[in-house]
């Protein structure tokens, strides 16, 4: 049992060092699926997002999974995933022809029939769940397994916001800056006005991160982050210039 609770804290460990593509959610979301799958030696891995925050629908997979699965819609309430994503509680189920959600079996024969699911969430609000089944080399989940599961969730819930965070700085705020405020902020270079130029560029980078459903708390991580890059940015330009 030590030995298993000493592989899991590695394999988190690998998983908190986790690089975001480009552009890519859903390359991300399944190289994450596998990651997880070998973290925590089951057969299968699924991760499932909701839109609407009502419905679930499979968005990237481990394992034996079929294609239908993605075409499925999964209600909340509603089967295991649903009831995850209504209480926003972490599930661990050691049989499942013995529980409460044997009708909702995929499986029914198979000789191995424990699963976890638990609830992917940002800021508190669950967009989706993270579930495996399986366990490959022991015959039930345990209780580590349970919270390893629950950090892996909330990894997933970072890579989510982190695309989230992307796509509205390429979108949004590039859509932005070519509008009026954009010609305004042209206006102002050409005047030799930073300070007002960086208030215009302050002003609507907020409104665009709080109309893209980002807290204060997180629009005040991103500016810092903005911020330290630009000062890379900054410092290697100038010593680009002391070398030229």
């Amino acid at each position: 049992m030590e030995s298993h609770a000493t592989d899991l804290l590695s394999g988190l460990s690998a998983l908190a060092r986790f690089k975001c593509a480009d552009h890519s959610l859903n390359d991300d979301l399944k190289k994450m699926s596998a990651m997880i799958a070998e973290v925590l030696d089951v057969e299968n891995c699924s991760i499932m997002l909701s839109d609407d925050g009502k419905n679930l629908k499979v968005r990237a997979s481990f394992g034996n999974l079929p294609d239908a699965a993605y075409r499925e819609s999964v209600k909340k309430g509603h089967g295991i995933s649903g009831h995850v994503l209504s209480t926003g509680l972490p599930l661990m189920i050691e049989d499942i022809g013995r529980s409460e959600f044997a009708i909702h079996a995929r499986r029914p024969s198979s000789s191995n029939k424990g699963m976890i699911c638990v609830p992917i969430a940002i800021e508190g609000s669950v967009l989706g769940v993270l579930n495996v089944n399986s366990p490959n080399s022991r015959e039930r989940f345990v209780e580590e397994d349970l919270h390893a599961m629950e950090v892996a969730g909330s990894f997933v819930g970072r890579i989510i916001q982190t695309q989230q965070l992307r796509s509205t700085l390429e979108s949004r705020f590039a859509q932005m800056s070519l509008g009026e405020e954009g010609k305004t902020l042209i206006r102002m270079a050409d005047a030799q006005n930073p300070e007002r130029m960086a208030k215009i560029l302050a002003k609507s980078f907020y409104r665009e991160m709080a109309g893209a459903g980002f807290s204060p708390a997180q629009i005040i991580d991103a500016a810092s982050e903005i911020i330290s890059e630009l000062g890379r940015s900054v410092s290697r330009h100038k010593g680009r210039i002391r070398r030229d």
